[in-house]
């Protein structure tokens, strides 16, 4: 499943790619947030992290589905 990800603020700049808004990331069927998160290579914890999944708040717990829009803004 491939799931877009949306990338708000300083966030864009902490990929190990250079700076980056928008993302399609491939992804198992049963994912998580929290599986999401590590495969994008960013310097913030998911715990410094707002998550909305298709204009949603979400936790790490939140299983994604295929065409999902997940958008990651810094907490605080």
């Amino acid at each position: 499943m491939v799931v877009t990800v949306h990338l708000h603020t300083i966030l864009r700049r902490q990929t190990p790619d250079g700076r980056q808004e928008q993302l399609d990331v491939t992804l198992l069927s049963g994912s998580t947030l929290a599986d999401l998160i590590p495969d994008l290579g960013l310097a913030a914890a998911p715990r410094s992290m707002i998550m909305e999944v298709n204009g949603r708040p979400a936790n790490s717990d939140h299983i994604l589905h295929d065409g999902d829009q997940v958008h990651l803004k810094p907490a605080g």
